[in-house]
């Protein structure tokens, strides 16, 4: 019975996904998140921020793929569609994997089904953004980036200056481009094709201290990678730590100042150190903005 549920859920988002192919010729974007049900608000929050600062002829596919979503948690999402965004839930499979090669990294065990995207999403390319994230501009553009020749167009990592003996222990100075996996729009068609699944979990199982699924697809894209603008991916973190000249340098393109300036021009913020939503996080503008659309999302899931 519970295979057959796995089907039908499945199914239900294949045929989400052909509709949406030809919805009134909208432009069709296909997000994905991964998450369990303890970040389902946080998830609602970031779709429904994607959704209010999209442009009216976006359509938006998004892709879920859920750990422990009860009927009601899929009640609960669904109620942000609309005539331009559709939400599909994929019960997260078992991680078939020794989850001690995190080490001191185990936090980051649900982020490794990162590696598994293209087995669940039958497309040949899709957006994907973790759960701690406000989506601020129009997605169409990053969508429409040329990756036919790469397995990912990302932004650079801060972690590259912060910790460039990380990056030289898993063999990747040579590339001087080691990405945030928090958003990717990734090829899928193309590491369908090339078996990067394979070779993502031949390198997780001979590994320690694996830093989530970052390191394992960084190692395993090797030169198949192409730049984002800091715009889609915008960590407070490194805004606040480094110069406007350091990081314009670092990007490769100009980053204005003050850092509120780089927050209200961002596409896409991203949350990966403290979360707004925790008393850990003290960044007035960026904590302001994130509860202003947890509440706007509330609404909506109350009517």
């Amino acid at each position: 019975m519970k295979k057959l549920i796995t089907y039908l859920f499945l199914v239900v988002a294949l045929i989400g996904v052909l509709l949406s192919t030809v919805f009134l010729g909208k432009t069709t974007v296909h997000l994905a998140y991964v998450t369990d049900r303890n970040y389902l608000p946080y998830v609602e929050t970031s779709i429904y921020s994607a959704f209010k600062n999209k442009k009216p002829e976006t359509f938006y596919q998004i892709h879920v793929i859920a750990k422990d979503f009860t009927d009601e948690d899929i009640k609960e999402i669904k109620k942000l569609e609309t005539d331009s965004l559709k939400i599909n839930i994929y019960p997260m499979k078992p991680l078939n994997l020794d989850i001690s090669h995190l080490g001191r990294f185990a936090s980051f065990e649900i982020s490794l089904q990162k590696l598994f995207i293209a087995d669940y999403l039958k497309i040949d390319k899709v957006l994907y953004l973790d759960a701690d994230t406000l989506v601020l501009d129009d997605l169409s553009k990053p969508y429409q980036t040329d990756i036919k020749d790469v397995y990912v167009a990302a932004v650079k990592d801060g972690l590259m200056y912060q910790h460039p003996e990380h990056i030289a222990e898993i063999g990747l100075s040579w590339r001087n481009f080691y990405f945030n996996s928090g958003i990717m729009l990734l090829n899928l068609a193309k590491i369908r094709e090339d078996n990067i699944i394979k070779s993502a979990l031949i390198y997780f199982n001979t590994h320690q201290e694996i830093f989530g699924d970052q390191d394992v697809l960084n190692v395993v894209f090797k030169d198949k990678v192409a730049p984002l603008s800091y715009r889609y991916n915008c960590n407070s973190t490194f805004f606040e730590e480094k110069s406007a000249d350091f990081l314009s340098k670092f990007y490769g393109e100009q980053v204005p100042t003050p850092p509120q300036k780089v927050y209200e021009t961002a596409a896409v913020l991203h949350f990966a150190g403290h979360k707004p939503w925790t008393p850990y996080f003290n960044h007035p503008y960026l904590k302001d903005l994130w509860f202003r659309y947890s509440k706007l999302t509330k609404d909506v899931l109350q009517k």
